[in-house]
């Protein structure tokens, strides 16, 4: 059973919706594509099946998420966000910025997971023109690897799945990629060995920062 706030106020009806323990990762996970019930629950650590069940039922009430079927040779059930739950991506990555500033320093034994960078791109990428330049980056945790195409355009920056043709190619791990975000890394400056890779364009690796907001 969600919280009921018994309030006539949108923001108590958004935290009826969203505000129960896991909703918001659930929501996360679909953000990044259709998933299996298996899919989720194995991002999820100690979610379980019951609850996950449950969260998912809630957000299928609300219309925010909807069973799909994938063809064979998959042939499974998935979950996906309707045109409702899309809807919630501007909140999530002001949210995702909001939560920024007391995600470091990490702590012991948290999960991480190469794909969620990809929201983290999407939330900070500059709107607005930038410099055209394409990289390829590729973010490495605990032996897997996600890449993604980051394409400055005159309309901003635009994060897709890589790789893709590009000036200049990053490689780096979750924290040293934020730094290289936030222009506190220069990827012209070696690193430690293994710490940060770079290739390409010199000119194009100076304005990586300048993708980011």
């Amino acid at each position: 059973m969600s919280t009921r706030y018994d309030q006539f106020c949108a923001l108590a009806r958004a935290a009826e919706i969203l505000g129960e323990r896991w909703t918001l990762l659930i929501t996360r996970e679909l953000l990044l594509g259709p998933k299996r019930f298996s899919d989720l629950k194995g991002r999820l650590d100690g979610i379980s099946g019951s609850v996950l069940s449950q969260r998912l039922d809630s957000l299928i009430k609300y219309g925010l998420v909807e069973r799909s079927y994938l063809p064979p040779p998959a042939a499974s059930m998935v979950f996906q966000l309707t045109d409702g739950g899309l809807a919630l991506r501007p909140a999530i990555f002001e949210l995702i910025r909001w939560g920024g500033r007391f995600l470091m320093p990490a702590r012991p034994g948290e999960r991480r997971e190469p794909e969620w960078t990809s929201l983290v791109l999407q939330a900070y990428a500059r709107p607005g023109p930038v410099p055209k330049k394409s990289f390829n980056l590729h973010i490495r945790e605990n032996g897997h690897e996600a890449v993604f195409a980051v394409t400055g355009t005159s309309e901003g920056t635009v994060i897709s799945t890589g790789p893709a043709e590009a000036d200049a190619r990053l490689c780096a791990g979750f924290e040293d990629v934020l730094g290289l975000m936030s222009g506190r890394i220069d990827p012209r400056q070696p690193r430690g060995e293994g710490l940060i890779e770079t290739e390409g364009d010199p000119e194009a690796l100076a304005c990586f920062s300048q993708m980011f907001a």
